[in-house]
């Protein structure tokens, strides 16, 4: 307490007060990034930057840390008394300019500079009832001294923020509006919360010519252009155990969205705030997605293909750079502070924002806000110049003011296309990979994938959606969102397969064996604008290398036969809602050997469990008990319900994942009975055994296990646990949740589904 009103009191930054213990911690990061001040020649020819000033405080002087701070992708912190400001000359004794002082209660999210550095667009909001818009103000005041600030998006329902200028006289942001009839995606892992996606407008035309990307299941954020015209994101990646942040690009028509780098290891959990420094390489900064108040340390990535590569970006082999190395990319005190919003000078140092101190949650917990500046960072000599600083703001998304080239305009493609048309996609030849992975479970024992994937026989499209359908917060005891079949179209001879989907759908991909098992779960969303082609080379072939048909130059076969067409309403797509696809397959063909009074079920383990609050509790938990009774059980730091078979068969691989905050297992664990995303790999599966259309059996020399008083369990029941692992084990469908009418296709015409969609809907 007495840190906090020493602080309050006396409006001093708090990396202020830790300035001595930083840099007796410092070690590689040059003099502890010291706050020199900066002369004349702070950013050389450069005549002036504009930046944010975000309030540390509000009107009654109450410090002001959190309120949307803590997720890197969070973009909705709101504290009044901020603005758009423009320093010139770039130094502490520069002219400073309130850009926006018509508007006192405003708060600016994000900016950037007009290609001829006379323009800046921004997102704000002008008081606690508005919501986030584009504006655009010019740098030169006019005749009046004003800006001629004006404001390109409305809308009371939806904030549009993190704006940039894009070429062709467009600008692209981030949006939260719904996307479907079913409403805003609202991610599952962060338990409905409002997900964010991509859209453009004109410059001059606004809202008018307002278009939306295709859709992502968790948050899309920090866009940045790139010199070969397309716009570059960051891409909060949640699917099952997958839980991270990547780079994307996509081109300004919202197609061909591609991951740039961070897909096949990155020393980082989330690479954020990029910009592109020169071509195929950026700057931007890594760090934990959560804990660090939107900052971390900053990071050179570099993916220039070899020379000869058939494309200029390899995203496989990207090199990342730590320009900062004695800044943390984790969640622990920084001995040296923690950065933000980097951007690129002509004279190649950076222009950011820093603080020092310890940017991480215990600035939350003590109520004192990190004091972000503006500085001048010098890669070479790993020290900071100060530009500007007010203590009682954070100075964030600082932009030079110098034209600068701008990109190639890349025209649309989708300009006039039917919001309905199908987006196609599909590979050359499926089993063209580059990664170095393995197959095992069922025929494969530690198979190269690659020779894995010639035994594909189908491609497994699978949907995701989220908790916009207004279910419970949590899909059931794993982290996969909802998952739908929507087909499998057939691989043929030459390797190729296609598929036509409904547009702006996120999917993800299985290669699928003779047994119907996956041999690879694809852990990326994939999407695909109306009219879009998306034919890649093979399942993750190299981007360096061109792909050819196998059979020769020309059509593949699955081109020649025309895509497998996959269009359907939701309530004709397959779906594994536990009580109503597979609890009566265990009923009719489990139960009676394998029910509550089973030897299995009467053996158990306990669970220890201690909550947020310390308190703890016990749970006794059956090896194996397939009947429907419920049960409660901890997970992710809840307490949930489900039926007793649901627990017994994913809780145990749950459990060996690692979802385990709060628990202690007491006792020894079942097999993992079910695995969620691998069927090949789970107990139950091979224990049931199953038969393909030409007899074999996918555990060779294993009986089928399917003799139930006289009756067999059928091959389309096995599919459907199979399914039900490959697809995540999920609890909860659209055919479980309480407003289920709505998509078996009663009261299609009332609008009564999910938050306000109509049933049948085709996205």
């Amino acid at each position: 307490m007495a840190l906090r009103n020493l602080f309050i009191g006396s409006r001093l930054p708090f990396a202020a007060m830790t300035l001595g213990v930083a840099c007796a911690l410092a070690t590689s990061a040059g003099g502890c990034g010291k706050r020199e001040a900066g002369g004349s020649d702070v950013i050389g020819d450069v005549p002036g930057v504009v930046f944010a000033k975000r309030a540390n405080f509000d009107k009654a002087g109450a410090p002001q840390v959190g309120n949307g701070t803590d997720q890197v992708i969070d973009y909705l912190r709101y504290v009044p008394g901020g603005g758009l400001f423009m320093l010139a000359p770039p130094r502490p004794d520069g002219k400073l300019t309130n850009i926006t002082k018509a508007f006192p209660d405003a708060d600016v999210n994000a900016l950037d500079v007009s290609f001829d550095g006379k323009r800046v667009v921004f997102s704000m909001k002008i008081n606690g009832e508005d919501k986030y818009h584009v504006w655009v103000a010019d740098t030169e005041a006019g005749p009046k001294g004003d800006h001629n600030i004006r404001q390109l998006t409305f809308g009371k329902t939806r904030d549009d923020v993190m704006p940039i200028f894009i070429p062709g006289d467009r600008i692209a942001f981030v949006t939260n509006q719904p996307y479907t009839p079913m409403g805003t995606r609202a991610d599952e892992y962060e338990h409905a919360a409002i997900v964010s996606q991509i859209a453009t407008i004109s410059t001059t035309g606004g809202d008018a010519d307002r278009r939306v990307c295709s859709q992502n299941l968790s948050h899309t954020v920090n866009l940045f252009l790139r010199s070969d015209g397309t716009i570059g994101f960051s891409r909060w990646e949640h699917l099952g155990n997958v839980n991270d942040v990547k780079l994307f690009k996509m081109n300004p028509d919202c197609t061909q969205m591609l991951a740039v780098a961070g897909q096949h290891g990155k020393p980082m959990n989330s690479i954020v705030q990029v910009k592109e420094v020169k071509p195929e390489v950026m700057v931007g900064i890594a760090t934990k997605r959560n804990g660090t108040i939107h900052s971390g340390a900053l990071y050179e990535v570099d993916v220039r293909a070899p020379a000869g590569a058939s494309q200029p970006t390899d995203e496989e082999h990207a090199k990342f750079t730590n320009l900062t190395p004695g800044v943390p990319t984790g969640s622990e005190p920084s001995p040296i502070g923690r950065y933000r919003t980097p951007n690129f000078l002509p004279d190649g140092r950076l222009l950011v924002s820093w603080a020092q101190g310890f940017v991480n949650e215990q600035n939350e917990l003590e109520m004192v806000p990190p004091n972000f500046g503006v500085y001048v960072y010098d890669p070479a000599t790993k020290k900071n110049t100060l530009v500007y600083d007010d203590a009682r703001f954070s100075e964030l998304y600082a932009a030079p003011l110098v034209a600068r080239p701008a990109p190639p305009v890349i025209y649309d493609v989708n300009k006039r296309v039917d919001p309905s048309t199908p987006a196609v996609i599909g590979s050359i030849d499926v089993t063209q990979t580059s990664l170095k992975e393995s197959v095992s479970g069922a025929q494969f024992m530690n198979t190269d994938l690659g020779e894995a994937l010639k035994q594909a026989v189908a491609v497994r499209v699978i949907e995701g959606f989220s908790s916009e359908i207004g279910s419970q917060p949590m899909f059931g005891l794993t982290m996969h969102e909802g998952g739908a079949v929507l087909g499998e179209a057939p691989v043929f001879g030459d390797g190729s397969w296609g598929a036509k989907i409904p547009a702006y759908l996120p999917v993800h991909l299985q290669p699928i064996d003779k047994f119907g098992l996956a041999i690879r779960n694809q852990g990326l969303w994939i999407q695909g604008m109306p009219g879009e082609t998306r034919t890649c080379g093979g399942c993750h072939e190299s981007r360096t290398q061109v792909i050819a048909p196998r059979k020769g130059p020309g059509l593949t076969i699955a081109q020649q036969k025309g895509a497998t067409d996959m269009l359907k309403p939701i309530k004709d797509r397959e779906e594994f809602g536990w009580d109503v696809a597979i609890q009566p397959i265990l009923n009719s063909k489990c139960v009676s050997c394998h029910g509550s009074d089973s030897a299995l079920a009467k053996k158990t383990y306990k669970i220890q469990y201690t909550d947020r609050d310390g308190k703890m509790s016990e749970y006794e938990i059956p090896w194996l008990d397939l009947s429907g009774d419920s049960m409660t059980v901890p997970y992710d730091m809840g307490i949930y319900t489900f039926s007793k078979s649901y627990v017994s068969l994913y809780y145990p691989a749950e459990l060996r994942m690692g979802m385990t905050r709060g628990i202690k297992v007491i006792g020894e664990l079942p097999p993992p009975w079910m695995v969620p995303a691998d069927a090949r790999n789970s107990k139950l599966i091979e224990t049931i055994n199953v038969k393909a259309a030409d007899g074999t059996l996918a555990w060779n020399g294993k009986p089928e296990h399917d003799v139930v008083k006289g009756s067999a369990m059928t091959t389309q029941e096995k599919l459907a646990l199979i399914k039900s692992a490959d697809l995540g084990g999920q609890w909860v469908s659209r055919q479980n949740v309480k407003n289920a009418t709505c998509w078996k296709g009663a009261d299609a015409d009332k609008g009564t589904c999910g938050n306000g969609g109509a049933a049948g809907i085709q996205y």
